[in-house]
């Protein structure tokens, strides 16, 4: 009974994941869309999905700062 029951957690699982692939496949279409932020953008989202937590701080913070530093040094670099 617990083997299909876990069997079962796992398929809703999976099923679940597969149905959020189109709304990532589309915000991350967006977020690249503009040229001049979309190295920023694709930093944002590594660090994001890479599940790195330092000082008990999780991803999305850390995504955040990398990216905002990103799009700050390339700003920087590239002249108007």
């Amino acid at each position: 009974m617990i083997l299909l029951l876990r069997n079962w957690v796992l398929l809703v699982l999976a099923i679940a994941g597969l149905a959020l692939l189109g709304t990532i496949g589309n915000g991350l279409a967006s977020a690249l869309a503009n040229e001049k932020e979309r190295e920023s953008a694709l930093v944002t989202f590594l660090v994001t999905a890479s599940g790195v937590s330092l000082f008990g701080v999780g991803s999305a913070f850390w995504g955040l700062v990398a990216g905002a530093l990103a799009l700050l040094i390339l700003r920087a670099r590239k002249p108007a």
